[in-house]
């Protein structure tokens, strides 16, 4: 199960077949916020953060911060659902690296690996 950046929302927008699938594909409402053509699509699950996620986020920051690392506060935010979630988070931002740094439990790909998996299925 996947998660979907913003970034990968904007590009799954422009391709001819949408690469999403009911019960696999997740976002944030972040995400719609940034992006809210996306919430047309049905196949797409979103995800709200709650208190726990808000929380591990301000440490994570702390972290981050502390390592000279600082990120987008949303980035953080959905890094962090995306652990919680246990999903896997599909971006082309490679600042999620610094994130997977401090919280190796974050699993990250990017879209064309994503496209691939998803036309396999």
């Amino acid at each position: 199960m996947w998660l979907l950046d913003t970034n990968v929302l904007i590009e799954c927008n422009k391709l001819e077949t949408r690469p999403f699938k009911k019960g696999l594909t997740f976002t944030t409402i972040l995400s719609l916020i940034e992006f809210p053509i996306a919430s047309k699509y049905d196949e797409i699950s979103v995800i709200y953060p709650s208190s726990i996620h808000y929380e591990q986020s301000f440490k994570n920051a702390v972290l981050l911060r502390e390592k000279g690392n600082p990120l987008p506060t949303i980035d953080i935010l959905i890094g962090t659902i995306t652990v919680e979630k246990n999903l896997i988070l599909v971006s082309n931002d490679i600042h999620f690296k610094s994130l997977q740094k401090i919280e190796p439990r974050l699993k990250i790909i990017n879209s064309n690996v994503y496209i691939k998996n998803i036309q396999e299925l």
